[in-house]
């Protein structure tokens, strides 16, 4: 599909603006039209001209609408683009990182649109799992009614910055229920799922097992040692008890296979090359359920009542749902595009095919993964007070100017640093200065 530099283009040039018109530009002999904005900028009235060739052109300037058109090299068929961004988990509220993850989907589904694909977009939130049960029951609160709560503040993200789904999906929905539980029974009926007893270090925050070489020692704020995932940092506990399996150890030459043969899978490159690197280990059987007595909120295993499905097993299953599984999803399976946070990529890239593959459904056309944002250097933390609530951002720089923001300056591969005066130069620079400049005589002509 795409390459590293196209992939990280893909996602500059269509940012969104508006309040600002480049009424028409001349480029290689084609006439673009195409509206841009400031975060400076207030109100501009509606603008007519002709065309070189005598048409008409009018537009009107609507807040946060995307207006790019090139006449003359519209491309017009049927072909289908099923793109989704992870699922949110909805244990606390949303923060820039989520919205990166939307915005980044949202201008590759925009730029497919205009292509003239027929798009199906989809996002929403997570729902299940210790970390829900737990967050719950700290506030107090039903843990659906927690969850509505929760989820209903990422909608209102998305809202605000124009993310323009087709589908927001809950996993606490009907339909999921439904698609998770034909999803198990296949993979069980297959011989895929077996029960056994499993024991290892989970990490909660995670909802993961991991191996001796995933984790590492090291010491709580108290001073008593303790283990952690080497890759989120979390601590881990050792535990033991029955429950389902499922035998990823069969997938991992199938994996390897996939990754060899379509070398674009994963972008950008070096996530592909790290999940290469993982595949060279022997993969353990996944246990893919809990029991009910540790975790309640959970959909139930089907025919045991005792257990609990595994949230990510879950959680992955959502982009069947929306899909239509089990009954409508063939049109739209086999043309699916993920985009990811390098740190659920493990689940996408290793689980999720997994998974697909034992069921005898499509894989991902391509998963594309990007990096974290820090806070002036620093991980962004609840204790260290420094999360970065693009609400209060967007009331200072508005909706389009962070929008332009992330995408500018946000690097797939690398994780990318914010703070306040880098935006403010970026957009005085970059759009008040370069672009708005570059206005100015083309409205006086």
């Amino acid at each position: 599909m795409y390459g590293h530099q196209n992939f990280v283009q893909l996602f500059f040039y269509p940012a969104m603006f508006s309040k600002l018109i480049l009424q028409h530009v001349r480029f290689r002999k084609e006439l673009c039209s195409f509206k841009l904005s400031t975060f400076t900028s207030s109100r501009i009235p509606c603008i007519e001209k002709k065309s070189a060739s005598g048409e008409c052109i009018s537009r009107r300037t609507r807040e946060s609408q995307v207006a790019f058109r090139c006449l003359g090299t519209s491309v017009s068929h049927n072909e289908k683009h099923y793109l989704t961004t992870p699922i949110f988990y909805v244990n606390a509220g949303p923060h820039i990182g989520h919205l990166y993850s939307a915005v980044l989907a949202d201008c590759l589904c925009r730029y497919k649109r205009l292509r003239g694909f027929k798009s199906k977009f989809s996002t929403g939130t997570d729902e299940h799992g210790l970390k829900i049960q737990q967050a719950a029951a700290d506030a107090g609160k039903d843990p659906l009614v927690f969850c509505t709560e929760v989820s209903e503040s990422f909608k209102d993200l998305f809202k605000t910055f124009n993310i323009s789904y087709t589908d927001y999906v809950r996993t606490t929905e009907e339909r999921h229920l439904r698609a998770v539980s034909h999803f198990w029974k296949i993979l069980f009926d297959k011989g895929f799922i077996y029960k056994g007893s499993y024991e290892g270090w989970y990490s909660i925050p995670d909802e993961s097992f991991l191996t001796e070489s995933q984790i590492t020692s090291s010491h709580d704020k108290n001073g008593n040692p303790i283990k952690v995932s080497l890759e989120s940092g979390h601590q881990v506990e050792w535990m033991k008890e029955e429950n389902y399996m499922f035998r990823l150890s069969e997938f991992r030459i199938s994996l390897i296979h996939w990754l060899q043969e379509h070398p674009r899978v994963i972008q950008p490159e070096r996530f592909h090359h790290i999940v290469l690197r993982w595949l060279e280990e022997d993969l353990p059987d996944l246990s893919v359920s809990r029991q009910r007595s540790r975790l309640n909120w959970g959909i139930e295993v089907p025919g045991d009542p005792e257990q609990t499905i595994y949230v990510w097993l879950d959680a992955l299953i959502n982009y069947l749902t929306v899909a239509g599984y089990p009954e409508e999803h063939a049109d739209w399976s086999g043309v699916t595009y993920h985009v990811v946070g390098k740190d659920i990529l493990k689940f996408h890239a290793i689980y999720w095919p997994a998974f697909l593959i034992a069921s005898g459904l499509p894989l991902p056309q391509a998963i594309y993964v990007h990096s974290h944002w820090t806070a002036n250097g620093l991980k962004m933390s609840k204790s260290l007070g420094n999360v970065v609530n693009p609400h209060e951002k967007s009331q200072r720089f508005t909706v389009d100017g962070l929008r332009y923001f992330l995408l500018r300056q946000g690097v797939p591969d690398t994780d990318c640093d914010y703070y306040d005066d880098k935006i403010v130069k970026l957009l005085n620079s970059e759009l008040a200065d370069s672009l708005g400049g570059l206005l100015k005589p083309l409205h006086s002509c």
